[in-house]
């Protein structure tokens, strides 16, 4: 009776121990691959992120490094009072950058400025020579790119970077190279003088950048420190010029689903359609963690964290989307004295002015217009089904909203604008080129005076907007 109970038992005793083990299998395996893939995707999020934060600080450089002016106050006849007032103490003012040098065309020292706030610390005390020696590399870089085919018009930066550690300290060098953008001073040399800038991070490293993309347990290790089960990134060369890297712990979703639903695999085997269910169950729910952290981190990519508006990474995507649907126009601007605001009241009252003008900017304008934030106090707007008249209108509107006094913290302040305005009809004309020409009127505006409005397509009839003249004062 016992046998009969047995073979009639045992096969199916059988098939559930070995669907068990299948399931159990499966789930290891599975689990361990759905880890592996939510690791590599946050660690090319990461390594993206950095680049987009770096391009965005090299951007910036270039209202320094692209100009005529520089070429002839540097090269043609070096001017030290020029060069300190227009590089050294306007970087240092206007930006986190708290060392400048100048090299010349063999790459000698010809100029550098230390903010005394920094003189103290381990990287900047070593002096001038030690930080530009560190730049090395990157100059060198930037000399092989030097005389690289160029295209016609305003050049684009040549520029390189990267994050170096001393210690606890970390600071971001760059070198970018000085070029002609209207080309009304040529080099009296075939080579260019180099701007090398030092900006330190704030904090250490690694909370900077942990908290920044949301990484668990973050830390900057040389690379053969860190263990196969973390996540990582390159981001840094040591004062050796050893590799410093970003490491966290790797995110294990799917393997701490698994682990939590050992007591259910138990259960399945009493139970086998209610564990199943409940295990589908947690896995949709793995499934929508892992897309919320997705698009947390897509949207840490693609949006400049101080405005909340979208950065350059949705640009040129949005720009062909919005012209070929039809009429558009491009309009770039800047503020007119936010660097006496700077210099004034400092970069945290700098930062809270940016925030108000971006909420402002978003207020004056339709829910069709996209805004971004192109760098310091750069910014464009995509306006769509517009002509250039209405766009000029829309433009006179949001510099007369703009140039209200803004309460910020301790003072009230009032600022300008000016804008530049390029007409896009259909997709003949490419993002650089629209953004170009919306530049180039923008330069115009700036030379006509705080409030400006210029039309690109006007430019070359005469018409030249008149510009308008809100205050640029401040008062505590």
């Amino acid at each position: 009776m016992r046998y009969v109970h047995f073979r009639l038992v045992g096969p199916a005793v059988a098939c559930v121990a070995l669907l068990i083990v299948g399931m159990a299998t499966f789930s290891y395996y599975g689990a361990a691959r759905i880890d592996a893939e939510a690791r590599q995707r946050q660690e090319a999020l990461v390594e993206r992120n950095i680049a987009f934060w770096i391009a965005d600080v090299e951007f910036s450089l270039t209202s320094w490094t692209i100009w005529d002016e520089s070429i002839a106050k540097l090269d043609n006849s070096f001017d030290f009072g020029w060069t300190d007032r227009n590089i050294g103490a306007s970087l240092i003012g206007t930006s986190r950058t708290r060392f400048t040098a100048v090299l010349d065309a063999g790459d000698g020292l010809l100029y550098s400025r230390t903010d005394d706030s920094v003189k103290g610390r381990p990287f900047f005390a070593r002096g001038p020579a030690a930080i530009v020696a560190d730049t090395a590399p990157l100059v060198a870089d930037v000399r092989a790119r030097e005389h690289a085919p160029r295209k016609e018009g305003i050049p684009d930066p040549v520029v390189r970077s990267r994050i170096e550690v001393l210690g606890e300290e970390a600071v971001l060098l760059s070198a970018s190279l000085f070029q002609p953008d209207f080309g009304t001073t040529k080099l009296k040399a075939a080579r260019a003088p180099i701007l090398i800038t030092a900006m330190p991070i704030s904090g250490s490293l690694q909370n900077f950048l942990g908290d920044r993309f949301l990484l668990d347990d973050a830390h900057i290790t040389p690379l053969s420190m860190v263990t196969d089960d973390r996540a990582r990134a390159e981001v840094a060369t040591g004062a050796g010029g050893e590799v410093e890297v970003l490491s966290w712990r790797s995110p294990t979703p799917a393997a701490d689903v698994l682990y939590q639903a050992l007591p259910l695999i138990v259960t399945v085997i009493i139970v086998l359609l209610v564990g199943g269910f409940l295990m589908a169950r947690v896995s949709q729910s793995t499934a929508h963690m892992l897309v919320g952290r997705e698009k947390q981190m897509r949207h840490a990519a693609t949006h400049d964290f101080l405005t909340g508006l979208a950065n350059r990474a949705l640009l040129e995507a949005e720009f062909m989307q919005q012209a070929a649907a039809g009429e558009l126009v491009v309009v770039c601007l800047d503020l007119d004295g936010f660097k006496a605001i700077n210099d004034t009241y400092g970069h945290a009252t700098g930062d809270q002015l940016l925030q108000v003008v971006a909420s402002r900017l978003v207020s004056a304008t339709r829910d069709t217009d996209r805004i971004f934030r192109l760098g310091g106090d750069e910014f464009s707007i995509l306006m769509p089904g517009m002509s250039a008249a209405e766009a000029a209108t829309a433009c006179r509107r949001i510099s007369s909203l703009l140039s209200k006094p803004m309460p910020l913290d301790g003072c009230t302040v009032a600022i300008g604008a000016s804008f530049g305005l390029s007409q896009v009809s259909g997709q003949e004309i490419s993002c650089d080129a629209a953004f170009k020409s919306a530049d180039t009127a923008l330069y115009e505006a700036k030379s006509l005076g705080s409030g400006s409005v210029v039309d690109a397509a006007a430019m070359s009839t005469g018409l030249q907007e008149q510009p308008m003249r809100p205050k640029a004062a401040a008062r505590g």
